[in-house]
């Protein structure tokens, strides 16, 4: 099912509330360094060339995980392993209520047990009008373990697989991008 993202969904002071969705995208981070001075987020149902730290592939299947990147404004003045920390507390904090013991493995990366579900990269973009962070967002929301056999090189874990039933995507990136948001305004309003 296709994600349903329209700018009014999300509830955000700091990160602008306007969505570039596409069904597939090749990398939400480099739609998001095209789009930088019109969107806060950008997000696909299907991402075809997804990158994590180090050029390494990051693999989401379609239709059924969560790719997306945050356009975090430049006047934050938050660099970027702060951002990469409160992506990581904000995604862990969200699969808590859904009840699975998420740990953050440093610096970007987000495990159940032995295996990973998520992944966070953060990346400064600089044009001749803007300078802005970017954090592009991957988690494995409902793979099942076929879907998963790709990725060879590593343990890998959904939350499907975890909790033995669907979970709304559109929901669970409304609620870590709002709770970033969040912390994102604690620690520039303080």
């Amino acid at each position: 099912m296709l994600l349903d993202l329209h700018d009014s969904f999300l509830k955000t002071k700091i990160i602008n509330s306007n969505v570039f969705y596409k069904e597939e995208l090749e990398s939400t981070n480099r739609e998001a360094k095209k789009l930088i001075s019109n969107y806060g987020i950008v997000a696909c149902d299907k991402q075809t060339h997804g990158h994590g730290r180090h050029g390494r592939k990051w693999i989401s299947t379609p239709y059924k995980d969560l790719a997306f990147t945050i356009i975090i404004p430049n006047d934050c003045n938050i660099n970027g392993q702060n951002l990469v920390d409160i992506a990581c507390e904000s995604i862990v904090f969200n699969l808590q209520k859904l009840d699975v013991e998420p740990t953050i493995k440093y610096p970007n990366d987000i495990y159940i047990k032995d295996k990973k579900i998520a992944g966070v990269l953060c990346e400064q973009i600089i044009t001749d009008k803007i300078t802005a962070p970017i954090i592009g967002i991957g988690i494995n929301v409902n793979s099942n373990l076929n879907d998963l056999k790709l990725v060879k090189d590593k343990l890998y874990t959904s939350l499907f697989i975890e909790l033995g039933q669907k979970t709304n995507r559109k929901n669970l990136l409304k609620d870590i991008v709002e709770k970033i948001d969040d912390i994102i305004q604690k620690q520039v309003y303080q």
